[in-house]
C-alpha cells in the first residue's frame, strides 16, 4: 500500500505570475500528488493518543461492558433463570452430638444459644419424640 503525500511548496519562493498575451495572470497550478511507498507494509506508524481521548475510550468501553452485563441479566431473567441479584443466604444448620448427662435443656442451649430454650425443647420433642437423649445421638437445628 502506498501513502499519498501533497507536495509542500511553502519553502519555495512563489514564482511570479506568468502573463499571457492578453496580459492577465495565468491560472494557479494545483499541487502535485506524490506516491511514497511504505517502508514496512501492513504496519501502521505509531500515533500518540491524547489523555482525554484515552479516558473517553476507557469510559466508552466501561459503559459497553456494563450494558452487556445488564442486558444479559435481563435476558436470563426473561428466560426463567435467576437474575443477577445475589442469592439469598441459605439456611444454617447446627449439629450437636449428645454427651452422657445432657438434658433437653442443655442441648437446646447449645443448639440455639440466642433463642428461648423452651421453644427449642418443644420443637425437639415434636421432631424426635418424648424419649430420653442417648449419648452419641446427633441433634440438628436449622435456623
Amino acid at each position: 500500500m502506498a501513502a499519498v503525500m501533497i507536495a509542500d511548496h511553502s519553502t519555495e519562493r512563489p514564482a511570479p505570475p506568468r502573463r499571457h498575451e492578453t496580459g492577465a495572470a495565468a491560472p494557479r497550478s494545483r499541487p502535485r500528488l506524490v506516491a511514497v511507498p511504505d517502508p514496512t507494509p501492513g504496519v501502521r506508524p505509531s500515533t500518540r493518543v491524547s489523555a482525554a481521548t484515552f479516558r473517553r475510550r476507557r469510559l466508552g468501553a466501561l459503559v459497553g461492558v456494563v450494558a452487556v452485563v445488564l442486558v444479559a441479566g435481563r435476558a436470563g431473567a426473561a428466560l426463567g433463570s435467576d437474575s443477577l441479584a445475589a442469592p439469598e443466604r441459605g439456611p444454617s444448620v447446627t449439629r450437636y452430638v449428645v454427651h452422657s448427662g445432657d438434658t433437653l435443656w442443655s442441648a437446646a442451649q447449645h443448639l440455639a444459644p440466642n433463642a428461648d430454650p423452651r421453644a427449642v425443647i418443644d420443637t425437639l420433642i415434636d421432631a424426635r419424640g418424648d424419649g430420653p437423649l442417648m449419648p452419641g445421638e446427633v441433634l440438628r437445628w436449622q435456623r
